[in-house]
C-alpha cells in the first residue's frame, strides 16, 4: 500500500481525536471560568487552535482528492442562500465569541434561490472565514456579507488585519494558501471566481 492510501484513515483518526479534545475543552471551560477569568485568553487560544485543526483536516480531505485526480462530489440543488448564510453566521458568532474576535453578518436584497451544493458552499465560506480569523487575530474583527440581485449573488468575507505584517494579500503560503485554493475551486464549480482585494480600512476582502 502506498503512503498516500493511508491519508483518509489518518485524517479520520485525527478528526476523532480533535473531536474528543474539543468536547473536553467545552466541559472544562465553564469550570475554569468560575475559578478565575484570567485564563480566558488561554481558553480562546485553545478554541482557536481546535477550530483551525478542523478546518485544516477538511482542507486535507479536498487536497487528497485532487492528488488522486478525483473531483470533489458536486451535488447542486435549489438553495436559499440567505437561509444558508444566516445559519452559518449563527455558528460563526459563537466561534468568534470564543476566539475574542468581533463578527458581523450583513445581507442585502431579498430571498435568493439559486442552484448550488450546500456542503461545498459552507466549506468555501468557512475556509475564507478561517483565513480572515487568522489575519484579524484576538480583538480583531471579521465579517460575512451576502448581496443578491435576481439570479446573481455575491459573498464578501472581510477582516480587519492586524495579526500579519506586510501586504494582507500575501497570506497565501502553507495551509492558508491551500485553503484559498480550495475555496477558488469550489467557486469555479458554481460558475464563479474568488477575488482578493485590500480593504480600505485595513485588512483584506475576499469576494466570491
Amino acid at each position: 500500500m502506498e503512503v498516500k492510501d493511508w491519508i483518509p484513515d489518518l485524517l479520520e483518526e485525527l478528526r476523532e481525536q480533535v473531536g474528543n479534545l474539543s468536547a473536553a475543552l467545552q466541559l472544562l471551560t465553564p469550570v475554569i471560568r468560575e475559578q478565575d477569568r484570567k485564563y480566558d485568553q488561554y481558553l480562546a487560544i485553545a478554541n482557536q487552535s481546535i477550530y483551525r485543526m478542523l478546518r485544516l483536516m477538511r482542507s486535507a480531505d479536498f487536497a487528497d482528492l485532487a492528488r488522486r485526480g478525483e473531483a470533489p462530489l458536486f451535488r447542486p440543488r435549489p438553495l436559499d442562500l440567505f437561509q444558508l448564510t444566516q445559519q452559518l453566521s449563527d455558528q460563526l458568532s459563537s466561534v468568534c465569541r470564543e476566539l475574542q474576535v468581533s463578527f458581523r453578518y450583513e445581507q442585502e436584497g431579498k430571498g435568493c434561490l439559486l442552484s448550488g451544493d450546500p456542503h461545498l458552499l459552507r466549506r468555501m465560506l468557512l475556509l475564507l472565514m478561517d483565513n480572515a480569523l487568522h489575519a484579524a487575530g484576538p480583538k480583531g474583527a471579521v465579517g460575512l456579507r451576502l448581496s443578491a440581485n435576481g439570479q446573481r449573488a455575491l459573498f464578501t468575507v472581510w477582516d480587519s488585519g492586524g495579526s500579519s505584517s506586510g501586504d494582507p494579500l500575501e497570506r497565501r503560503g502553507g495551509a492558508l494558501g491551500l485553503g484559498l485554493d480550495i475555496a477558488h475551486e469550489i467557486a469555479k464549480l458554481h460558475g464563479g471566481s474568488l477575488v482578493l482585494e485590500p480593504r480600505r480600512e485595513g485588512g483584506a476582502l475576499a469576494l466570491v
